[in-house]
């Protein structure tokens, strides 16, 4: 065990005052404070949650980001905010779950060494969690669910079982408010391409799927968006040089501006990544390219909009985040996105 992990360990030891645990769950604290595409998985669980405790108050301590995916969800009672850095915001964050004063935390997913801690120390008595994914912090856990090789939907369903809850529709859930919906002209089909990741090594190749586009351009008369992040713009400029027609879309304010824009798409094209996750969530007709990851543990999960063009990887072990050319994504060639693409579109 690290020095880190011991001085934490014992300090908790040494400041926690556990409440007593209530006979069933009332002020229910639910954990998902990292990236998109986690903070969707929760939804099933905390529906299936809602539905067998209706009159628990269902509590989502998440990200900014996470904040935004869960809004007007009505599973939910009350959202609180992690912003980073946590070192500043541990004590008032700390002072607040101590006040709400919380029966259970059920950790879904966390980045953030010090919220296994937090939880601890703000005397949540009942602590459930998957065990060997907290940094080395499992023995702050109550409960500890061993893993299993599963998708990440049924890892949360298993947490909430723990608690006495039944599972739920595996679909995600986002809840888009008609004021803020777009509507973009539909004179031919609309295709949004997100060509873009957090990581490098999940990323499909910018000339297949500029290759994808020109096709579909003249098989389908669609326009074309290529969707991102400011700091994705140079592999969006990389598709348009080759794909002049399209359109560049990397200024989204919140990730409420992106599901509204892709809510209007009758097609989406996309990396493993949280945007992809966002498509199945709006129910779009939806695309996902998986090589470096296993669509079994994080693709779409019973999604009936969804489809994947998926091949086994070609190293082993997979680098991961310290590969900067995933050659194992040319296995995939543009000829097998068209015709799937096509599919989704010929209906149109």
């Amino acid at each position: 065990m690290s020095w880190k992990n011991r001085l934490i360990l014992n300090g908790v030891k040494l400041l926690a005052r556990p409440r007593p645990a209530p006979r069933g769950p009332e002020k229910i604290l639910l954990i998902a404070t990292t990236a998109l595409g986690d903070t969707l998985w929760a939804t099933p669980a905390l529906a299936a949650l809602k539905k067998e405790f209706p009159a628990a108050r269902l509590t989502v301590l998440t990200s900014p980001v996470g904040k935004d995916l869960l809004l007007h969800n009505p599973n939910i009672d009350k959202l609180i905010e992690l912003r980073e850095p946590l070192f500043f915001r541990f004590l008032p964050l700390l002072s607040l779950l101590k006040n709400e004063g919380f029966d259970t935390a059920l950790i879904f997913h966390a980045s953030q060494r010090m919220v296994l801690p937090l939880c601890a120390l703000s005397g949540i008595p009942r602590i459930i969690g998957t065990f060997g994914i907290n940094k080395g912090l499992d023995a702050l856990l109550t409960d500890a669910v061993l893993p299993e090789k599963e998708h990440e939907i049924e890892r949360r369903f298993r947490l909430i079982e723990r608690l006495g809850a039944k599972r739920g529709s595996p679909e995600l859930a986002y809840y888009l408010q008609p004021e803020e919906k777009l509507s973009l002209p539909k004179e031919k089909p609309l295709v949004a391409f997100h060509a873009g990741s957090k990581e490098p090594f999940r990323r499909w190749p910018p000339s297949h799927f500029a290759a994808v586009g020109k096709e579909l351009e003249k098989r389908f008369r669609c326009k074309i968006y290529l969707t991102g992040s400011p700091s994705e713009r140079p592999i969006l400029e990389e598709i348009r040089r080759h794909l002049p027609s399209a359109s560049i879309e990397d200024h989204f304010p919140s990730v409420r501006n992106l599901a509204a824009f892709l809510n209007e798409m009758d097609l989406v094209l996309s990396n493993d990544t949280g945007p992809f996750h966002l498509a199945c969530a709006l129910k779009r007709p939806v695309i996902g390219i998986y090589v470096s990851t296993d669509p079994n543990l994080c693709g779409p999960y019973k999604a009936p909009t969804a489809s994947i063009l998926t091949r086994p990887r070609t190293c082993t072990p997979c680098l991961k985040r310290s590969c900067r050319d995933p050659f194992c994504f040319l296995q995939i060639g543009p000829e097998e996105a068209i015709e799937l693409c096509s599919q989704k579109l010929s209906p149109l």
